[in-house]
């Protein structure tokens, strides 16, 4: 007991030498401003999903965001039917893929402080890099969206046109939140390894992949709880309560995951 506390003291004080926060807070607001093209963008994308109506994607939509967003994403999805969708999709998709490429320059940044890398990429190679994974970012949620929330109609679709693979299909879709677990581990062990200026091996990346994983997932849980019965966020910011808590939420796991950056770099210098 006494030895992990000394190891959570080594991890912490380096997190604090590394000056993470600094970085989790610029990457936020980048990602906090790609929001709201990238929801547009998203939506426009869903739109092709076939059969899935103006209602469907209604319904689903307002299931799925903070009830104070609901005003908001309606007027989008109003806007998405009546005006042209590759009008949209071209000026949000620049929009967003800045914006965000932004962001993840930042956790790129803050994974070589961690991993104490100073040799640094071309900056267009390192900006074409941060975008490809705003790009696989954006998949990944079209993907999670269709898996999580569709799961059930997608496993009909799959019965009915690959009637072989039903059951295997079955098995997933009955066990989709530990397969959405699933994927956030493989996603965060490829960012932790090859984000970075200096490849790292992957395998090394489990530990800090297991903790940002589970720590997103009970400060997310945490988190709504507190907002749906504790919060007064909204006497104090008004109408721009739903953006502060985004970005506070936002902070809060970027620190999670460079957190789990440290981790596996105590690891791999101390155990590998």
């Amino acid at each position: 007991m006494v030895s992990l506390i000394v190891e959570g003291k080594r991890i912490y004080d380096k997190f604090t030498k590394d000056e993470v926060t600094v970085y989790a807070a610029q990457a936020s607001f980048f990602i906090v401003l790609s929001f709201f093209p990238f929801i547009m963008l998203l939506l426009t994308l869903i739109q092709f999903i076939p059969n899935i109506s103006k209602s469907d994607l209604m319904t689903i939509t307002v299931a799925i965001m903070p009830d104070m967003l609901d005003s908001f994403v309606v007027g989008i999805i109003d806007d998405l039917y009546t005006k042209s969708p590759a009008t949209i999709v071209s000026i949000t998709a620049i929009t967003a893929l800045w914006s965000a490429s932004r962001g993840m320059l930042s956790i790129e940044r803050s994974l070589n402080r961690v991993n104490e890398i100073s040799r640094k990429r071309n900056y267009i190679v390192r900006r074409i890099i941060c975008a490809g994974y705003t790009i696989v970012f954006i998949f990944a949620c079209v993907g999670s969206l269709i898996f999580l929330v569709l799961g059930s109609s997608l496993q009909r679709l799959i019965d009915r046109l690959f009637p072989l693979i039903g059951e295997i299909i079955s098995f997933i879709v009955s066990f989709r939140s530990v397969a959405a677990m699933a994927i956030l581990i493989v996603a965060f062990m490829a960012l932790y390894a090859y984000l970075p200026s200096i490849n790292q091996k992957l395998r090394n990346q489990v530990p800090g992949a297991l903790f940002s994983a589970a720590g997103w997932t009970i400060f997310s849980y945490l988190f709504s709880m507190y907002f749906d019965h504790f919060s007064n966020f909204s006497y104090m910011y008004g109408s721009l309560t739903a953006i502060v808590l985004l970005m506070l939420w936002l902070y809060i796991c970027i620190c999670i995951l460079l957190i789990g950056a440290e981790i596996n770099y105590h690891y791999t210098k101390n155990y590998r």
